[in-house]
């Protein structure tokens, strides 16, 4: 293909001159036509020039995997092995879901030379990634004509949720670990029934834990330290329903929940703990059954990180049903979901009662800001003061939906979408202290 230069493009504008000059004289108009063939035949010939020029050869560098808005380089190695110089214009053919800046180069290929050129690709939707051709194009050796050509690079990548709170989590992790056995050391510790060891006395702990004998010798508080119980099981179950698709600041809630499904199932695995996964909508469509194997948490990674909510009701039923009959044994399972929608949430209630007391159920809810921003905002309009209203009422039902939920033996925890990941490890931590699994 043969696209012309802004060379041709102002020399195209001659013939015009050349009329105008000559005022439409019929000598002006042959003059005029002369230049037009002139100019076209140049570019023809400049055109077949450039097509027939030698080739450089293209490799693109790109990274293993790309994470969800997050900029990665991406680098293109330019090789002109011939003994002339060559001024190229090159766009890469990047996803759909992603933005690349800049988007096109141009650059001079000096005679036996190799260059590096980079872009930042950011990727705005997980899953995975396909990166087309190279289109190129080779200027002519007048300068009239390029010569649009491609070079086959076709790339697949993976784009995978970006753990913004990956550190958080990990921090979070160690505090809660030393509040269970001191800041003096750092140990798997907990509230097994394998004695460990002896410490001082902490507000936080348990009076049962209290070494009578020992703090009589000592004259002080003195506590027992146990070895945190281990080879239990998590079942994380992740709603991909269409409550899932609403936002919270700049992500959905599915994105904020997805990310801490995979830092929990990492803290999971390193407490040694059985980690499983059951993603859902209107039906079961994933599971994998409680392991303790590292490779789990590649598992729960590969299964999530190109899912995407549906626009269809949640259905605990099945959900709930499942992770009953194939977990005998007692299981912490964690149901993240979202709880705006209370007529579904009711239902929920129901299939909740058949996982208590062999198995303990931890509902994990993003609270809802628009709500909370309704109810502290000034009405001062009719419309301002129905929006509070609805905002009370909706605030009132999930408040007595949570309240139902505890009395019915189902540990709650809602969170800003922002700490979701951070205060469920915090809790999952919290339970195997308490002995509650």
């Amino acid at each position: 293909m043969i696209v012309p230069t802004r060379r041709f493009y102002w020399l195209a504008i001659a013939p015009l001159l050349v009329i105008l000059a000559g005022k439409g004289d019929p000598s002006a108009l042959r003059v005029a036509w002369i230049v037009m063939g002139v100019a076209a035949a140049g570019l023809a010939l400049d055109g077949l020039f450039a097509h027939l020029r030698a080739q450089p050869v293209f490799e693109r560098i790109a990274p293993n995997r790309l994470f969800l808005d997050q900029p990665e380089k991406i680098a293109w190695i330019v090789v002109n092995s011939s003994n002339s110089a060559l001024k190229l214009v090159l766009a890469d053919s990047v996803p759909e879901s992603c933005r690349a800046e800049p988007s096109t180069f141009r650059l001079e290929a000096p005679p036996r030379s190799r260059q590096e050129i980079h872009y930042d690709l950011v990727a705005h939707e997980r899953g995975e990634a396909e990166f087309g051709d190279l289109a190129y194009r080779i200027q002519g050796p007048i300068g009239l004509a390029w010569a649009q050509k491609r070079s086959p690079a076709p790339l697949s990548l993976f784009c995978l949720p970006y753990l913004a709170g990956a550190k958080a989590a990990e921090l979070a992790e160690r505090r809660a670990l030393l509040r269970q056995a001191g800041s003096h050391r750092y140990r798997f510790r907990g509230a097994g029934t394998s004695f460990e060891s002896l410490r001082e006395y902490s507000p936080q702990d348990d009076i049962r834990w209290v070494d009578w004998k020992a703090t009589a010798r000592l004259s002080r508080p003195i506590s027992r330290n146990f070895e945190i119980e281990r080879h239990q099981q998590v079942l994380i179950l992740v709603d991909s329903s269409r409550a899932m698709t609403t936002y919270c600041g700049r992500r959905t809630k599915f994105d904020a929940m997805l990310e801490a499904a995979i830092l929990v199932a990492r803290s999971a695995l390193s407490q040694g703990d059985g980690l499983g996964l059951l993603a859902f909508s209107d039906q079961v469509e994933n599971y994998l059954h409680p392991r303790r194997e590292a490779v789990q948490l590649k598992a729960v990674i590969e299964s999530l990180h190109a899912r995407q909510p549906r626009l269809v009701e949640p259905n605990y039923e099945a959900a709930l049903t499942l992770a009953a009959k194939r977990n005998l044994k007692r299981t912490l399972v964690i149901l993240l979901t979202d709880l705006t929608v209370t007529e579904a949430a009711r239902r929920m209630l129901l299939y909740l009662r058949l996982l208590y007391p062999r198995h303990l159920p931890l509902v994990v809810t993003i609270a809802d800001e628009t709500i909370e921003q309704e109810e502290l905002a000034i009405p001062r309009t009719a419309l301002d003061f129905y929006r509070l209203g609805v905002a009370c009422e909706l605030s009132y039902e999930r408040a007595l939906l949570m309240e139902q939920l505890r009395r019915s033996g189902v540990e709650v925890l809602e969170s800003r979408a922002d700490q979701v990941a951070i205060r469920t490890i915090e809790r999952y931590l919290d339970l195997k202290r308490r002995l509650r699994l």
